[in-house]
């Protein structure tokens, strides 16, 4: 390695095992003039990486227990721009695994270690990321300014070159075209190299654009190649399962995602998607084991929040009652242990509060009826205390808990001081208008199904938009306009964007908190748009 090459660069290197992180820095000595720090507290990096700005990592993966490991590191660094592109992290690793690896590779170091490993290995992987990181370094610097049209002329010219990193430059500008919705120039790249080696990332691209235009049975076919051809490309069952999604198959979407996790189940991301739809499909005790790997991987990382405490003791909830009571207070016990930690965690009044209520549902399960009744008080006297700090998104989630316990009055009561907190500021907003808009929202409902039930669509579906406008969050409204879009659709072929329409409207309502009516009504819904899509 020539010495010249490294002696103006600040090093890094991270390893919580003292001998094998003096042998990395005598190495590292040897080739910058500079002073080259090292930790091996993973809290530290972060802080340490906001200070200065280096130019190469050595990121140990293993850093101890109940610490940060190296992956939760780099995304933190990532995520949060305490690196850019310019900074060369090379991962360094005794664990082998192929979970272990997929999931650091999907955070994408610039290269990966393992012990036991020689100085001339290390010396090879830093020759060939410092050889790229020049040649891509103008790139690199538009990408970080976020300067999409310099990247796509800088990708350009590196081609025009003929630069050795022709398939990274070649996905780089068709993922700006994309971005940039420039689909036709974006597709045109995909084609030309979807079968070309290592180009996984054209087959992805033109699944994006099949779905982009609503080719839903093309996407599927691409996504599914693409898995059969190379089943570690993870990202593939990503897209695959939304597309799913989009086809209303809920189901099928869980059991690829699924899949992806046998393969590699420490994507957080892939895990909290998982698990929200095994509860939409009503599958609890995956729910719950998939919240419970969640919250524990979490811990440590960027996405450490109370909501993955809520989420996991919310899925228990559903999921105990089919327990033995043995079996349930032995999970309460874990449940009641992760509230504990939430409370220490994070102060928020509405936290306290769902821990309360949420510890007084498992008490219920497990029929400690006086302690659930304590929990119950302590819960609904501090929100009584709170109410008014509490933001309105987390008063909605404290009224389904309360719900849960059977607290209807009170979970009525926080939801009409919403109602009634949003009427005020609508009638604050059109104080100057003459007109009754809940009264005229009725007449445009009235009218609506009045129109359909005389089969003229057209008329029928500006009523319902009109209504809908007015009152945009009404599930009712919404749910009536989609039964006349898909009939509209059904009956006459055309116009094709109340198909668009429709199936935009179920997407959002997807994601609603509904009664059990409407849930009902939903799934009719959501079978209709597919007999009528065709899918």
């Amino acid at each position: 390695m020539t010495k010249s090459n490294y002696q103006n660069m600040r090093f890094l290197i991270v390893d919580n095992i003292k001998p094998s992180q003096d042998i990395l820095k005598q190495f590292v000595m040897r080739l910058t003039t500079r002073q080259v720090d090292s930790t091996h507290y993973a809290q530290d990096v972060a802080s340490i990486c906001q200070q200065k700005v280096y130019d190469i990592i050595l990121l140990g993966y293993d850093l101890g227990e109940n610490q940060k490991n190296g992956q939760q590191l780099l995304e933190e660094l990532r995520v949060n721009g305490y690196i850019n592109r310019h900074c060369i992290v090379i991962l360094i690793t005794a664990e082998i695994s192929q979970s272990m690896v997929l999931a650091a590779l999907e955070h994408k170091p610039d290269h990966y270690l393992c012990k036991p490993y020689s100085l001339n290995e290390l010396d090879k992987r830093l020759k060939s990321c410092l050889h790229k990181k020049k040649a891509m370094a103008r790139i690199y610097q538009a990408l970080d300014d976020n300067n999409s049209e310099l990247v796509i002329n800088r990708c350009k010219h590196a081609l025009s070159i003929n630069t050795p990193y022709k398939t990274e430059c070649l996905g780089i500008i068709s993922r700006q075209y994309f971005e940039l919705q420039r689909y036709d120039e974006a597709k045109t790249i995909y084609l030309e190299y979807q079968n070309s080696a290592n180009c996984q990332w054209a087959t992805i691209g033109l699944g994006k654009v099949a779905l982009h235009e609503n080719k839903l049975h093309q996407a599927e076919k691409l996504f599914k190649q693409l898995i059969r051809n190379y089943p570690l490309y993870l990202s593939s069952y990503d897209w695959l399962s939304v597309t799913y999604e989009e086809q209303f198959h809920k189901i099928l979407a869980e059991e690829i995602l699924e899949q992806a996790l046998l393969l590699s189940p420490r994507s957080l991301t892939r895990l909290k998607k998982y698990a929200n739809l095994c509860i939409h499909n009503e599958h609890f005790d995956k729910a719950t084991a998939a919240y419970e790997s969640n919250y524990k991987l979490a811990h440590n990382s960027i996405h450490h929040c109370a909501d993955n405490t809520i989420k996991y003791v919310q899925a228990l909830i559903e999921h105990a009652p089919s327990l033995s009571l043995v079996d349930a207070k032995k999970v309460n016990i874990k449940a009641f242990s992760f509230l504990k930690q939430m409370t220490r965690d994070f102060k928020e009044s509405d936290i306290k509060v769902q821990s309360h209520l949420l510890g007084a549902c498992l008490f219920k399960i497990t029929k400690e009826r006086d302690l659930a009744n304590d929990e119950i008080l302590k819960g609904e006297k501090l929100l009584a205390i709170e109410q008014g700090n509490i933001a309105q998104d987390k008063l909605i989630d404290i009224s389904k808990t309360l719900k849960k316990l059977n607290k209807n009055n009170l979970a009525t009561q926080l939801l009409v001081t919403r109602e009634e907190t949003d009427k005020t500021a609508l009638e604050i907003n059109n104080k100057d208008s003459k007109t009754n808009l809940k009264d005229k929202a009725q007449a445009d409902i009235e009218m609506g199904l009045v129109l359909y039930a005389q089969k003229k669509y057209r008329e029928a579906i500006v009523k319902l938009q009109d209504a809908s406008t007015t009152f945009p969050k009404h599930v009712g409204i919404k749910l009536n306009l989609i039964q006349v879009l898909l009939v509209s659709y059904d009956k006459n072929r055309q116009p094709n964007t109340d198909l668009h329409k429709a199936k935009n409207l179920l997407l959002e309502v997807t994601k609603l908190d509904l009664t059990m009516n409407e849930l009902e009504r939903l799934k009719k819904m959501q079978k209709k748009y597919q007999q009528v899509a065709g899918i």
